[in-house]
Parts: structure tokens; sequence; C-alpha cells
């Protein structure tokens, strides 16, 4: 079977239309999901009693579920008790109404945060107990002491492995394709139907999966590099 030039074209140009759908998703999923990891790795990093255990539950049972079950639970959660909700606050939406694109915003989300938070968690366990004691010796509290001394050192020594999370969140975006989400992987195989051949539409989200990626991986090395570079001026600076 081979690849009809046109076809695939016409599943380039389907698949891009899509393009904004799958970076909303990917975006607000990973700028939120950050957010919410963040707090989490802090609370288990300073062993917060109570919240500490509970994060930890958390990112060990969700980690054991794959993303597709977890979009098929949500997506019948969704059906099932979407009127019901709806009813209680008094709003005439019914389910046929609703947009899925909001159960994507949130799987995505939570799915984000396991890894991530991790990822944080470990940074900050990199980092010497005497700079968390340098911050509280010169009068710093510990808010103080994170925004100024700790997470700019955590954030580059954890750059790498969030980038790879972020990669991880931007591949899974085509599993929403499962519950009629569009994105490009669906956007591409929709000209598909009148030809009888997937083989094209498969290809298409190949190539603009590569190129989207491809960018991220350059924008990624240009910020990392960035982050050498301070953290060699700052240690010629202390040096001097």
């Amino acid at each position: 079977m081979e690849i009809k030039t046109e076809r695939l074209l016409n599943c380039l140009l389907s698949g891009l239309q899509y393009l904004d759908n799958t970076i909303k998703i990917s975006v607000v999923s990973i700028v939120f999901g950050t957010i919410i990891a963040l707090i989490i790795a802090l609370v288990r990093f300073y062993r917060v009693p109570v919240l500490s255990q509970i994060f930890a539950l958390f990112v060990t049972v969700y980690r054991g579920i794959p993303i597709m079950l977890i979009l098929l639970i949500g997506q019948l959660l969704y059906v099932m008790y979407f009127d019901r909700i709806a009813r209680a606050l008094h709003l005439s939406t019914t389910v046929r109404d609703g947009d899925l694109i909001l159960l994507g915003y949130i799987v995505l989300t939570i799915g984000v945060v396991p890894s991530v938070s991790e990822t944080f968690r470990g940074a900050l366990q990199s980092i010497d107990k005497t700079q968390f004691e340098a911050g509280y010796s010169v009068g710093l509290s510990t808010l103080q002491s994170l925004r100024r001394i700790i997470l700019p050192q955590m954030f580059p020594v954890a750059f790498p492995a969030y980038i790879n999370n972020i990669l991880g969140v931007i591949k899974a975006v085509p599993l929403l394709s499962a519950v009629g989400i569009m994105e490009i992987m669906k956007g591409s195989l929709l000209p598909c139907g009148a030809y009888y051949s997937y083989l094209e539409g498969y290809a298409a989200t190949t190539v603009i999966y590569f190129v989207l990626i491809i960018l991220i991986l350059f924008t990624a090395k240009y910020i990392e590099n960035h982050f050498t570079c301070f953290r060699a001026a700052a240690g010629r600076k202390e040096f001097i």
C-alpha cells in the first residue's frame, strides 16, 4: 500500500485545522498541572502532616492507572451525572449541549500532576540542605527562601525531565479522540473516510506531531542553555 501525495496533503490540511485545539488543551493542562504538581511536591518535601500522606497515595494510585481508562471512566461519569448536576444548579444545559473538551482538560491536567510532582520533588531533594539553612540564617521565611533561593535552583535541575513530561502530555492528546474530542489525529483522519484508506491520515498525524515536537525541543534546548549560562555566571561571581 503506497501513500498518495494528494490524499496526504488533504489529511495534513485537515489535521492542521485542529492544531489550535491540540495546543490549547496541552497548554491549559500543562499550566494547571504544573501549579498543582509544584504544590504537591512542596507539601511532600516538607512532609506536611496528613496532606503529605494523602498526596503520596494519590500519586501512587494515579500512576498505576492508564490515562485511557481514566478518560473512559470520566466520559461515563460525565454522561451519567451531567444532567443531574445541571438541574441541581438550576441550569438549562443538558449533556447534549456540553463540550467534552472540558473532560479533556481535567483528565490531562490530573495526568500531568503525578509525573511532574515527582520530577519537582526529586529536584528539591538534590539541593544541598545548607541552601535552606542559609536562607533561614539571614532571616528569610520559608516562602521567601523558596522564592529567592530554592526554586531558582530547583527549576534548572528539573527542567530536562519536565520537558519530557510535557512531551508526554502532548503525545497523549490523541487519546482524547476516543471520546470524540477533535484534535490533530482525529482531524487528519476525517478525509480518510472518503478514500477508505487511513494510511495517509496516520502519516499526516505523524508529520504534524513530529514538527511540533521538534519545535518544542529546540525551544527547550535554548532555555536549557540559558539556565546553564546563568548558573555558570553565578558560579564565577560567587568564586570572585
